[in-house]
């Protein structure tokens, strides 16, 4: 699968995107960081797990969307406060079947996306992964949990199911939610 990251610098970003890559996706990490990027395409990514390895992870950086190209999902880690203006400069990646992917913390990321995109794009999610970001393309992953993904409209597509197992594959534990927007509720309320 084609996959870009939205914040693909950071530590969730790098995370996910390092996960999605070491599996044997195409990845790029979109960050506008450039010394997140610089970092990133010079060393590759270091991951430093709860077990203490450190795995090294070949992934592409950029803070130039329209060199990517068309992408099958966007994942949207950016903060709240920035998801317009990343979703809108991501626009040269999005074609007819792209989907766009919202696995940000807080509450109204999934409308803001589908008035740019279109409700029939929006997939939303979360996660009970933790990340910190240590230095320009290095990230600390001190624990794992599951993930939540779910269609914005509420009914399970094929398309949900692909990313699914896009994500297991990359030993991301992952679930379907019919009801996702409960599920964002309920981790706000922790």
């Amino acid at each position: 699968m084609k996959i870009a990251i939205l914040g693909g610098g950071g530590a969730m970003g790098g995370i996910f995107g390092g996960y999605l890559a070491r599996a044997g996706n195409d990845v790029t990490l979109i960050d506008v960081s450039k010394a997140a990027v610089t970092a990133i395409n010079d060393n590759g990514l270091t991951i430093e797990e709860k077990d203490g390895s450190q795995p090294v992870i070949k992934v592409l950086a950029s803070n130039n969307p329209a060199s990517v190209g068309p992408v099958d999902l966007i994942i949207n880690f950016v903060k709240c406060y920035h998801t317009e203006a990343a979703v809108r400069a991501a626009a040269p990646m999005i074609a007819k079947e792209t989907a766009v992917l919202s696995l940000q913390n807080g509450w109204g990321n999934a409308p803001r996306i589908a008035s740019i995109v279109g409700e029939d794009r929006v997939l939303v999610g979360l996660t009970y992964h933790g990340g910190t970001l240590l230095a320009p393309g290095r990230v600390k992953h001190p624990g794992s949990g599951m993930t939540y993904i779910g269609e914005l409209a509420g009914k399970p597509t094929e398309r949900l199911g692909k990313v699914i197992d896009t994500f297991r594959a990359a030993q991301i534990e992952t679930t379907q939610s019919d009801r996702i927007l409960d599920e964002v509720w309920k981790k706000l309320a922790l």
